[in-house]
């Protein structure tokens, strides 16, 4: 599972949802933009996903695959927020 490619964020999704938010129309990003953008949220939804799993697996110690729950990002988000 190492040589595959980790599962990423569409760039054309990404680029949609910044044109969202940009006030001039015209206004566009480098494709290397994209891809870096894109890799950023990769890494931080592995982070969250790592950290929430942590926090569910204490609060469920006697379950041997504990479910996680949105309380659990919740838990860590501010944590989160500051390392990124």
């Amino acid at each position: 599972m190492d040589s595959e490619e980790p599962i990423t964020f569409d760039t054309k999704v990404l680029n949609n949802i910044f044109k969202t938010v940009w006030k001039k129309q015209k206004t566009k990003v480098r494709k290397d933009a994209l891809l870096l953008s894109a890799e950023y949220l990769r890494l931080f939804t592995d982070e969250a996903i790592s950290r929430a799993a942590i926090v569910a697996k204490k609060d469920n110690l006697g379950e041997t695959l504990p479910r996680l729950e949105v309380h659990h990002l919740e838990k860590i988000a501010p944590q989160l927020r500051r390392d990124f």
